[in-house]
């Protein structure tokens, strides 16, 4: 896989590179989401700006909104930072981002780490 990841005290750095794939991201989602850590951290930071390519469509993200509105039925409120310079993907993001608008997972868009580092530490 093209991501590493760091928990960190309140939350999970995910930083994808090189080539990224939709299933990929689905893949470490469901990782994420079954590891007893998930239930107590407060953010979930995703960094792009790192990636050279992708096979990353619309219907990827319409399933990440799905399976995270699921999930957070018992996870309760998360936010989620999605870290981005790249227009393509800043428009997959968008998609993901306005299915979770009213939802208990909270999504915001950044093109810079420290941005997303500022938002998700307002909790």
């Amino acid at each position: 896989m093209s991501h590493t990841i760091i928990w960190e005290p309140e939350g999970y750095y995910r930083k994808f590179e090189g080539e990224v794939s939709g299933e990929e991201i689905l893949d470490s989602n469901f990782e994420l989401q079954a590891d007893p850590r998930f239930q107590s951290i407060k953010y979930v930071i995703n960094d792009f700006t790192q990636i050279e390519s992708h096979t990353i469509e619309i219907a990827h993200t319409n399933a990440y909104a799905t399976t995270d509105e699921i999930v957070s039925l018992t996870k309760g409120a998360l936010k989620i930072a999605i870290v981005v310079v790249n227009d393509d993907l800043l428009a997959l993001a968008e998609n993901y981002r306005q299915q979770m608008l009213g939802n208990r997972f909270d999504c915001e868009i950044f093109q810079s780490l420290d941005d997303a580092r500022k938002w998700v530490g307002g909790t």
